[in-house]
């Protein structure tokens, strides 16, 4: 998941709430291991004719328009390892899992939670709540499908797919329990741990909801002895570890920039007035869906410093306030 999407040709609009897909073609990296071409690059491994999906795409026209490349190569789909839960990277499980009797969907225990029962993502924004109707959208909630395999949680391992054994690199950070694959091939699918340049340019504040997780990822990362990475939001790298730094100094920036927000203000400040300062210095379009997911990576942010003893939180007048240690 990019923080939001602007509204160029190829890109999503989450204040029209329309996308424009290019035409998906299926393309090589390094023997079996290959990736759908369009803005999301769905990994694909093929074993013995069979596609084996890193991701399946934001919904389902996205997967008839992956599942058509496939089919007029001479594959079909075998299974999917989706590598979180968010719904450009799960929206597709449901198409292909009807359109393929007996297919197979790995993903982490904490993720199969949320890709069983997409509701509970628009949920979650929403503190429990019955969510915004703004919330309730493809970009957000996918349609349902069954996890059939569950791969465990916060574990380096390797699973075997009909013959094809794939290494899972725990990854937390974007999500708590977002991994990478490694191909046979020596290939790594990223997910959304780390992100192409595109993306990585394109926005002041990328999604992350666990800091110190997402940094100690981009050290695992940054070790990574790979041949390609294959980026989900477009690109292919050859070297990680100066994209994993880039990573990790950007969040260190954004830490220290919220820091400073929040020693600004004498008295404290609410995380919404917080978020509208993230969303002011970071140029993030206004949208009810952007300041939602704006705000939770303030609250990432908050958390952190907290947990570092540079602010704490307080209740003032009935408002819940974040106060720099050294106003204290």
């Amino acid at each position: 998941m990019e923080l939001w999407f602007d509204g160029n040709d190829r890109t999503c609009s989450i204040s029209s709430v329309r996308i424009f897909m290019p035409k998906i073609t299926l393309n090589s990296v390094k023997g079996n291991s290959y990736f759908c071409s369009g803005r999301l690059s769905v990994g694909v491994y093929i074993h013995n004719k069979t596609a084996i999906l890193i991701d399946s795409g934001i919904d389902r026209d996205n997967a008839k328009d992956i599942n058509k490349a496939l089919v007029e190569a001479g594959y079909t789909v075998g299974a999917i390892i989706n590598t979180h839960h968010h719904a450009d990277h799960c929206g597709g499980n449901n198409y292909f899992q009807k359109t393929y009797p007996g297919l197979r969907i790995f993903a982490t225990q904490f993720e199969c939670v949320f890709i069983d029962s997409p509701f509970m993502m628009p949920l979650c924004f929403c503190s429990g709540a019955l969510p915004f109707a703004e919330l309730r959208n493809k970009y957000l909630e996918a349609e349902p499908s069954v996890t059939t395999d569950v791969i465990v949680d916060y574990k380096d391992q390797e699973i075997n797919i009909d013959g094809a054994l794939f290494k899972i690199v725990t990854l937390p950070g974007h999500t708590f329990g977002s991994i990478g694959v490694i191909t046979p091939d020596n290939v790594f699918y990223a997910g959304d741990a780390i992100f192409a340049d595109e993306t990585f340019n394109k926005h002041g504040i990328l999604f992350y909801t666990d800091i110190n997780s997402s940094l100690e990822s981009f050290k695992k990362i940054a070790t990574l002895a790979v041949d390609a990475t294959v980026f989900y939001h477009s690109g292919v790298a050859y070297e990680l570890a100066p994209v994993a730094q880039k990573h990790a100094q950007r969040m260190i920036e954004t830490k220290d920039a919220i820091a400073s927000m929040i020693k600004s203000s004498e008295q404290g400040t609410s995380i919404d007035v917080l978020t509208q300062q993230v969303m002011q210095k970071y140029a993030i379009p206004e949208s009810i869906m952007s300041f939602t997911l704006t705000k939770t990576c303030v609250n990432a942010y908050v958390t952190q410093l907290s947990l570092e003893k540079e602010v704490v939180l307080k209740m003032s007048d009935g408002l819940l306030k974040v106060v720099s240690q050294s106003l204290n």
